[in-house]
Protein backbone atom coordinates (compact mmCIF):
# COMPACT_ATOMS: atom_id res chain seq x y z
CA UNK A 1 0.00 0.00 0.00
CA UNK A 2 1.26 3.47 -0.78
CA UNK A 3 0.52 5.90 2.25
CA UNK A 4 -0.37 9.30 0.87
CA UNK A 5 -0.56 12.63 3.34
CA UNK A 6 -3.90 15.15 3.15
CA UNK A 7 -2.88 17.14 0.22
CA UNK A 8 -2.68 21.29 1.52
CA UNK A 9 -4.70 23.33 -0.95
CA UNK A 10 -3.44 23.03 -4.55
CA UNK A 11 -1.57 26.75 -5.37
CA UNK A 12 0.29 26.16 -1.72
CA UNK A 13 1.21 22.99 -2.25
CA UNK A 14 3.01 24.54 -5.86
CA UNK A 15 4.49 27.22 -4.27
CA UNK A 16 5.87 24.99 -1.01
CA UNK A 17 7.66 22.76 -3.69
CA UNK A 18 8.60 25.20 -6.18
CA UNK A 19 10.82 27.22 -3.38
CA UNK A 20 12.10 24.12 -1.64
CA UNK A 21 13.19 22.83 -4.99
CA UNK A 22 15.28 26.24 -5.35
CA UNK A 23 16.53 25.48 -1.78
CA UNK A 24 17.77 22.68 -1.95
CA UNK A 25 19.06 23.22 -5.40
CA UNK A 26 20.92 25.76 -3.73
CA UNK A 27 19.72 28.19 -6.05
CA UNK A 28 18.44 29.99 -2.90
CA UNK A 29 21.81 29.53 -0.65
CA UNK A 30 22.06 29.30 2.80
CA UNK A 31 22.02 32.55 4.16
CA UNK A 32 20.34 34.43 1.29
CA UNK A 33 18.18 36.88 2.58
CA UNK A 34 14.52 37.30 0.45
CA UNK A 35 10.99 38.66 0.97
CA UNK A 36 7.64 36.95 0.07
CA UNK A 37 6.94 39.77 -3.04
CA UNK A 38 10.51 38.26 -4.13
CA UNK A 39 9.19 34.52 -3.91
CA UNK A 40 5.89 35.76 -5.56
CA UNK A 41 7.69 37.26 -8.65
CA UNK A 42 10.00 34.00 -8.52
CA UNK A 43 7.28 31.39 -8.48
CA UNK A 44 4.80 33.15 -10.67
CA UNK A 45 2.45 32.65 -7.16
CA UNK A 46 0.15 35.31 -5.37
CA UNK A 47 0.79 36.33 -2.01
CA UNK A 48 -1.74 33.54 -0.41
CA UNK A 49 0.10 30.75 -1.46
CA UNK A 50 3.49 31.57 -1.09
CA UNK A 51 2.34 33.03 2.75
CA UNK A 52 1.11 29.84 3.36
CA UNK A 53 3.97 28.17 1.74
CA UNK A 54 6.32 30.19 3.93
CA UNK A 55 4.90 29.12 6.99
CA UNK A 56 5.30 25.13 5.92
CA UNK A 57 8.91 25.70 5.19
CA UNK A 58 10.11 26.98 8.41
CA UNK A 59 8.34 23.93 10.06
CA UNK A 60 10.33 22.19 8.21
CA UNK A 61 13.66 23.85 9.35
CA UNK A 62 14.49 25.28 5.57
CA UNK A 63 14.17 29.14 6.00
CA UNK A 64 13.38 31.53 8.78
CA UNK A 65 11.17 34.70 9.40
CA UNK A 66 13.58 37.80 10.58
CA UNK A 67 11.62 40.77 12.15
CA UNK A 68 12.37 43.82 10.22
CA UNK A 69 14.59 42.31 7.57
CA UNK A 70 13.08 39.90 5.67
CA UNK A 71 13.13 35.77 5.28
CA UNK A 72 16.68 34.01 5.32
CA UNK A 73 17.55 30.53 4.19
CA UNK A 74 18.27 27.96 7.07
CA UNK A 75 21.84 27.24 6.86
CA UNK A 76 22.21 23.83 8.53
CA UNK A 77 25.24 23.83 10.85
CA UNK A 78 27.76 20.59 10.41
CA UNK A 79 26.39 19.54 14.05
CA UNK A 80 23.23 19.52 12.37
CA UNK A 81 24.08 17.64 9.04
CA UNK A 82 25.88 15.05 10.91
CA UNK A 83 23.25 14.31 13.07
CA UNK A 84 20.45 14.14 10.01
CA UNK A 85 23.06 11.50 8.64
CA UNK A 86 23.31 9.53 11.58
CA UNK A 87 19.27 9.53 12.14
CA UNK A 88 18.90 8.61 8.08
CA UNK A 89 21.53 6.13 8.88
CA UNK A 90 19.14 4.51 12.28
CA UNK A 91 15.94 4.33 9.93
CA UNK A 92 16.50 3.87 6.69
CA UNK A 93 18.54 0.65 6.70
CA UNK A 94 14.98 -0.95 8.43
CA UNK A 95 13.17 0.84 5.61
CA UNK A 96 14.58 -1.00 3.53
CA UNK A 97 14.29 -4.09 5.17
CA UNK A 98 10.96 -3.94 5.34
CA UNK A 99 10.75 -2.91 1.89
CA UNK A 100 12.22 -6.14 0.40
CA UNK A 101 9.70 -8.29 3.11
CA UNK A 102 6.48 -5.53 1.65
CA UNK A 103 7.03 -3.88 -1.79
CA UNK A 104 4.34 -5.01 -4.25
CA UNK A 105 4.94 -5.66 -7.34
CA UNK A 106 3.87 -2.32 -8.69
CA UNK A 107 6.45 -0.35 -6.20
CA UNK A 108 8.83 -2.45 -7.48
CA UNK A 109 8.21 -1.15 -11.23
CA UNK A 110 7.77 2.43 -9.35
CA UNK A 111 11.32 2.19 -8.09
CA UNK A 112 12.59 0.14 -11.16
CA UNK A 113 11.74 3.03 -13.32
CA UNK A 114 13.43 5.89 -11.01
CA UNK A 115 16.51 3.90 -11.60
CA UNK A 116 16.03 4.02 -15.31
CA UNK A 117 15.79 7.78 -15.39
CA UNK A 118 18.16 8.53 -13.03
CA UNK A 119 21.15 6.56 -15.15
CA UNK A 120 20.31 8.52 -17.50
CA UNK A 121 21.05 11.56 -15.94
CA UNK A 122 24.28 10.21 -13.76
CA UNK A 123 26.13 13.33 -15.18
CA UNK A 124 26.99 16.61 -12.96
CA UNK A 125 25.36 18.38 -16.10
CA UNK A 126 21.85 17.13 -14.97
CA UNK A 127 22.69 17.63 -11.47
CA UNK A 128 19.32 18.86 -10.69
CA UNK A 129 17.55 16.37 -12.17
CA UNK A 130 19.50 13.27 -10.32
CA UNK A 131 18.97 15.16 -7.36
CA UNK A 132 15.10 15.18 -7.37
CA UNK A 133 15.12 11.39 -8.86
CA UNK A 134 17.51 10.98 -5.59
CA UNK A 135 14.94 11.98 -3.70
CA UNK A 136 11.75 10.01 -5.09
CA UNK A 137 14.05 6.71 -4.91
CA UNK A 138 13.90 7.33 -1.18
CA UNK A 139 10.63 8.16 -0.69
CA UNK A 140 9.44 5.11 -2.85
CA UNK A 141 11.76 2.90 -0.77
CA UNK A 142 10.01 4.43 2.30
CA UNK A 143 7.04 4.15 0.62
CA UNK A 144 7.21 0.31 0.01
CA UNK A 145 8.27 -0.05 4.00
CA UNK A 146 4.45 0.00 4.23
CA UNK A 147 4.72 2.13 7.54
CA UNK A 148 3.09 5.57 7.43
CA UNK A 149 4.77 6.62 10.64
CA UNK A 150 8.69 5.90 9.00
CA UNK A 151 7.71 8.05 5.47
CA UNK A 152 7.17 10.72 7.20
CA UNK A 153 10.39 10.27 9.73
CA UNK A 154 12.09 9.66 6.54
CA UNK A 155 11.33 12.40 4.34
CA UNK A 156 12.70 15.05 6.69
CA UNK A 157 15.71 13.61 7.46
CA UNK A 158 16.81 13.28 3.95
CA UNK A 159 15.67 16.63 2.94
CA UNK A 160 17.61 18.14 5.87
CA UNK A 161 20.71 16.76 4.17
CA UNK A 162 20.07 17.56 0.79
CA UNK A 163 21.64 20.77 0.33
CA UNK A 164 25.07 19.53 1.64
CA UNK A 165 24.68 16.88 -0.67
CA UNK A 166 24.15 18.60 -3.24
CA UNK A 167 27.38 20.77 -2.82
CA UNK A 168 29.63 17.37 -2.23
CA UNK A 169 28.29 16.59 -5.99
CA UNK A 170 29.24 19.71 -7.33
CA UNK A 171 32.48 19.10 -6.25
CA UNK A 172 33.31 15.36 -6.75
CA UNK A 173 32.98 14.60 -10.40
CA UNK A 174 31.89 10.73 -9.81
CA UNK A 175 29.31 11.30 -7.03
CA UNK A 176 26.22 10.97 -8.62
CA UNK A 177 27.72 7.59 -10.91
CA UNK A 178 28.86 6.17 -6.88
CA UNK A 179 25.03 7.31 -5.66
CA UNK A 180 23.34 5.52 -8.75
CA UNK A 181 25.58 2.45 -7.92
CA UNK A 182 24.60 2.25 -4.65
CA UNK A 183 21.01 2.76 -5.25
CA UNK A 184 21.09 -0.27 -7.83
CA UNK A 185 22.10 -2.36 -4.66
CA UNK A 186 19.21 -1.29 -2.60
CA UNK A 187 16.87 -2.17 -5.58
CA UNK A 188 18.20 -5.42 -6.27
CA UNK A 189 18.21 -6.17 -2.67
CA UNK A 190 14.25 -5.32 -2.59
CA UNK A 191 13.51 -6.97 -5.87
CA UNK A 192 14.98 -10.20 -4.80
CA UNK A 193 13.31 -10.26 -1.12
CA UNK A 194 16.27 -10.13 0.73
CA UNK A 195 15.71 -8.25 3.90
CA UNK A 196 19.25 -8.54 5.04
CA UNK A 197 20.79 -7.45 1.89
CA UNK A 198 18.66 -4.63 1.83
CA UNK A 199 19.55 -3.51 4.96
CA UNK A 200 23.42 -4.06 4.44
CA UNK A 201 23.10 -1.91 0.97
CA UNK A 202 21.31 0.99 2.41
CA UNK A 203 23.84 0.98 5.50
CA UNK A 204 26.61 1.37 2.68
CA UNK A 205 24.79 3.82 0.95
CA UNK A 206 24.27 5.95 4.34
CA UNK A 207 27.69 5.33 5.26
CA UNK A 208 28.81 6.68 1.88
CA UNK A 209 26.88 9.60 1.66
CA UNK A 210 28.89 10.74 5.32
CA UNK A 211 31.66 9.89 4.17
CA UNK A 212 31.68 11.87 1.40
CA UNK A 213 29.90 14.69 2.87
CA UNK A 214 32.88 14.33 5.38
CA UNK A 215 35.25 14.81 2.57
CA UNK A 216 33.30 17.09 0.69
CA UNK A 217 32.47 19.89 3.59
CA UNK A 218 35.41 19.54 6.45
CA UNK A 219 32.84 18.38 8.44
CA UNK A 220 33.44 17.13 12.30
Amino acid sequence: MIYKTAAPAPLSARAYEAIKERILSLELPPGHFINEGELCKLTGMGRMPVHQAVHRLMTDGLLKVIPRKGIIIGAESANEVAEALEARGAVEPHIAALAAERATPEQIKHIEKLLKQSRKVADQRFRREFMNLDRLFHAAVAEAAGNKMLVDAQRPLQERSARIWSVVNMRRPDGLRMTQEEHEAVFDAIRRGDRDGARRAMQVHIASLRRRMKEGTDLT
